[in-house]
Protein backbone atom coordinates (compact mmCIF):
# COMPACT_ATOMS: atom_id res chain seq x y z
CA UNK A 1 0.00 0.00 0.00
CA UNK A 2 1.78 3.37 -0.85
CA UNK A 3 1.92 6.17 1.60
CA UNK A 4 -0.32 8.48 -0.21
CA UNK A 5 -3.60 5.74 -0.30
CA UNK A 6 -2.90 5.22 3.33
CA UNK A 7 -3.44 8.52 3.84
CA UNK A 8 -6.23 9.00 1.66
CA UNK A 9 -7.93 6.26 3.57
CA UNK A 10 -6.76 7.11 6.99
CA UNK A 11 -8.70 10.59 6.25
CA UNK A 12 -11.75 8.97 4.97
CA UNK A 13 -11.64 6.60 8.46
CA UNK A 14 -11.12 9.98 9.81
CA UNK A 15 -14.32 11.79 8.56
CA UNK A 16 -16.21 8.51 9.09
CA UNK A 17 -15.45 8.89 12.77
CA UNK A 18 -16.49 13.01 12.95
CA UNK A 19 -19.39 11.91 11.04
CA UNK A 20 -20.38 9.33 13.83
CA UNK A 21 -19.45 11.79 16.59
CA UNK A 22 -21.30 14.70 14.83
CA UNK A 23 -24.15 12.08 14.23
CA UNK A 24 -24.10 10.92 18.22
CA UNK A 25 -24.24 14.82 19.51
CA UNK A 26 -27.31 15.11 17.73
CA UNK A 27 -29.24 12.58 19.83
CA UNK A 28 -27.75 14.59 22.61
CA UNK A 29 -30.07 16.45 24.97
CA UNK A 30 -28.21 19.91 24.43
CA UNK A 31 -29.48 23.34 25.57
CA UNK A 32 -30.07 25.62 23.12
CA UNK A 33 -26.57 27.57 23.90
CA UNK A 34 -24.88 24.57 23.61
CA UNK A 35 -26.15 23.54 20.05
CA UNK A 36 -23.21 25.62 18.27
CA UNK A 37 -20.84 22.75 19.60
CA UNK A 38 -22.29 20.17 17.32
CA UNK A 39 -20.49 22.15 14.64
CA UNK A 40 -16.88 21.11 15.63
CA UNK A 41 -17.21 18.05 13.82
CA UNK A 42 -18.19 19.84 11.21
CA UNK A 43 -15.27 22.13 11.04
CA UNK A 44 -12.95 19.16 11.61
CA UNK A 45 -14.62 17.44 8.57
CA UNK A 46 -14.15 20.50 6.44
CA UNK A 47 -10.03 20.85 7.69
CA UNK A 48 -9.88 17.54 7.21
CA UNK A 49 -11.49 17.65 3.34
CA UNK A 50 -9.11 20.60 2.61
CA UNK A 51 -5.72 19.17 3.88
CA UNK A 52 -5.55 15.83 3.24
CA UNK A 53 -8.20 15.42 -0.25
CA UNK A 54 -7.70 18.79 -2.17
CA UNK A 55 -4.10 19.08 -0.32
CA UNK A 56 -4.23 23.03 -0.13
CA UNK A 57 -1.00 23.89 0.62
CA UNK A 58 0.23 22.27 -2.16
CA UNK A 59 0.32 23.99 -5.73
CA UNK A 60 0.31 26.77 -7.26
CA UNK A 61 -0.80 30.15 -5.59
CA UNK A 62 -3.76 30.00 -8.39
CA UNK A 63 -4.67 26.80 -7.09
CA UNK A 64 -4.56 27.41 -3.45
CA UNK A 65 -6.61 30.43 -3.96
CA UNK A 66 -9.28 28.13 -5.85
CA UNK A 67 -9.06 25.73 -2.87
CA UNK A 68 -9.67 28.12 -0.14
CA UNK A 69 -12.67 29.71 -2.51
CA UNK A 70 -14.19 26.31 -2.40
CA UNK A 71 -13.28 25.45 0.88
CA UNK A 72 -15.26 29.21 2.10
CA UNK A 73 -17.81 27.79 0.02
CA UNK A 74 -18.55 24.41 1.47
CA UNK A 75 -18.15 25.43 4.96
CA UNK A 76 -21.22 28.12 3.89
CA UNK A 77 -23.42 25.59 2.59
CA UNK A 78 -22.82 23.33 5.97
CA UNK A 79 -23.33 26.01 8.03
CA UNK A 80 -26.19 26.76 6.41
CA UNK A 81 -27.92 23.10 6.25
CA UNK A 82 -27.26 22.76 9.80
CA UNK A 83 -28.82 26.55 10.71
CA UNK A 84 -32.52 24.69 10.35
CA UNK A 85 -31.89 22.11 12.87
CA UNK A 86 -30.51 23.99 15.04
CA UNK A 87 -32.83 27.25 15.22
CA UNK A 88 -36.27 25.23 14.29
CA UNK A 89 -39.06 25.63 16.91
CA UNK A 90 -41.86 23.33 17.50
CA UNK A 91 -45.45 25.15 18.05
CA UNK A 92 -48.12 23.45 19.64
CA UNK A 93 -51.68 23.95 17.20
CA UNK A 94 -54.41 23.06 19.38
CA UNK A 95 -56.52 20.58 17.21
CA UNK A 96 -59.40 22.06 14.89
CA UNK A 97 -61.42 19.22 15.03
CA UNK A 98 -61.78 19.71 19.08
CA UNK A 99 -63.71 22.82 19.19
Amino acid sequence: MTAHFRNLLVTWVLLLVLLAAEFGASFLPLARSARPLILIPVVLMVAAVGTMFMQVGRGPTIVRLFAVAALLWLSALLGLGILDPMTRIEYHVQDASRK
